[in-house]
């Protein structure tokens, strides 16, 4: 048990221990705010390196799937072209005409020349 003039020294000076238990408690909750707040700032300060980090790849991407769409559409183009190309060529089967004279003598000349 805890003697009486223990007791009676506590019950005299509590305004004294409430006032720096009270002090104390301040403190620590102050200095656990200014924890937190340097804490928070630093975890600000990565979240916005991470969104920039974030917004340059997000533009890469975008300008990549740019091009790609780009390339696609010129691709196409070309597959219509070689397409319309392919029918021209099929459609001129059968339509061999004879050649004038100065290509048939220009061509007696080459193959002549080749043997």
């Amino acid at each position: 048990m805890i003697p009486v003039r223990l007791w009676g020294w506590v019950l005299r000076n509590l305004p004294g221990i409430a006032l720096v238990a009270g002090l104390a408690g301040a403190v620590w909750f102050i200095g656990d705010a200014f924890n937190d707040r340097t804490r928070l700032r630093a975890e600000l300060a990565t979240a916005r390196s991470d969104l920039a980090t974030a917004r340059a790849t997000l533009e890469k991407a975008a300008e990549t799937a740019r091009i790609h769409r780009a390339h696609l559409a010129r691709a196409a183009d070309e597959a219509r072209q070689w397409s319309a190309l392919s029918n021209d060529l099929q459609q001129m089967e059968g339509r061999d005409a004879p050649l004038s004279p100065l290509l048939a003598a220009t061509a007696r000349r080459l193959f002549r020349s080749g043997q």
